[in-house]
């Protein structure tokens, strides 16, 4: 079992810095892939992200990992952990940069976030060797309901 932290950091591209960025809360559908290779055809992750516009507490769910995690609304970046339980020996870290069109929830504002991650030893704390990647997403939908992981095709 492997544990995995995230790392987030967001803006609004066309805001002033204390502006507040959108809350996270929704469904991001991400393609994640390792250094050398390319860009999968397809989604291979779904982060589920609990966050109330204005709340600076993120949780959630990325497959079996609990997500928690701190956000701030004033500069976008946010810390989370996922999947530290007991058992796993390494996290993967992501680091990343969330833009939106607006401070609107509706899907037209087009919210995405890309970056980075690596592989974290739990014992060393250290990066482990020759695991990092590139990691992309769109948010599919600011709902978590039925219908919505119907819609973004989680059911």
């Amino acid at each position: 079992m492997v544990g995995l932290c995230v790392s987030l950091s967001a803006s609004n591209g066309a805001a002033a810095a204390a502006t507040k960025a959108p809350g996270v809360n929704g469904i991001w559908l991400a393609y994640a892939w390792a250094t050398g290779q390319g860009k999968p055809g397809s989604p291979n992750q779904a982060f589920l992200l609990n966050n109330k516009p204005g709340s600076a507490r993120v949780t959630g769910t990325l497959a079996e990992f609990k997500i928690l995690g701190t956000f701030s609304p004033v500069t976008g970046k946010a810390t989370l952990v996922v999947g530290v339980q007991p058992g796993t020996t390494q996290t993967t870290n992501y680091y990343v940069k969330f833009v939106f069109k607006s401070h609107s929830t509706a899907q037209t504002n087009h919210p995405t976030f890309s970056g980075s991650f690596d592989y974290v030893s739990r014992v060393t704390g250290e990066p482990v060797p020759n695991s990092t990647g590139k990691v992309t997403a769109i948010r599919c939908s600011y709902q978590m309901n039925a219908a919505a992981m119907a819609l973004c095709g989680l059911d």
